[in-house]
C-alpha cells in the first residue's frame, strides 16, 4: 500500500489543471477517502478486512462518494461527487500498481467477485522511496508556482 503522501502527490500533480481551488480541495479529499474509509471501518468500526475491501473498488466507492457529496451545497453536489469519485479512482489506480502478500489491493470487480489485482510495479518495502519522490514532485510544483508568481509581479 502506498503512503498517503504518495496518493496526495498524485492528486496534487493532476489537480493543477483545475482552476477552481475548491474543486481541487475536494479532489484531494477524494484521493484520501478510500484510506480514511478503510482505516475508519477497520479500527473504529471494528469491521473485518473483508468488510473493508469494497472501499478499494471502483463500484464500492460510488455510494460513499455520493453520500459525501450530499454534505455539500445543493448546487455544488454534482461537481463534488465528480471530484470525490475522480480522486478515489486515482487512489485506486496508484494502489493497483502495488503488490502485497501475493495479491493486489484493488477489488476490481466488486460486487461480482472479491478477486484483487495488482500490477506489481512496486512493493510495500518501496514506500520510503515513493514518499521521497512524492515530496520532490510536490516541491517542484510549488517552486514552479512560486517562480511564476514572482515573474508576474515584476
Amino acid at each position: 500500500m502506498a503512503a498517503l503522501l504518495v496518493h496526495f502527490a498524485t492528486a496534487f500533480a493532476s489537480g493543477q489543471a483545475l482552476r477552481d481551488g475548491r474543486l481541487r480541495a475536494v479532489l484531494y479529499l477524494g484521493v484520501c477517502l478510500p484510506e480514511i474509509l478503510d482505516q475508519g471501518l477497520l479500527f473504529f468500526g471494528g469491521a473485518s478486512p473483508w468488510v473493508c475491501l469494497p472501499v478499494h473498488s471502483p463500484l464500492g466507492l460510488l455510494p460513499w462518494c455520493y453520500a459525501a457529496a450530499l454534505l455539500f451545497e445543493e448546487d455544488w453536489r454534482a461537481r463534488a461527487f465528480g471530484a470525490l469519485l475522480a480522486g478515489s479512482w486515482l487512489h485506486l489506480l496508484v494502489e493497483a500498481g502495488g503488490h502485497s502478500m501475493g495479491e493486489g489491493a484493488m477489488a476490481w470487480a466488486f460486487p461480482f467477485t472479491m478477486d484483487r489485482i495488482g500490477f506489481a510495479l512496486y512493493r510495500p518495502q518501496d514506500a520510503g522511496t515513493m514518499v521521497l519522490a512524492a515530496g520532490v514532485v510536490i516541491a517542484v510544483i510549488e517552486l514552479g508556482a512560486w517562480f511564476r508568481g514572482r515573474s508576474r509581479r515584476r
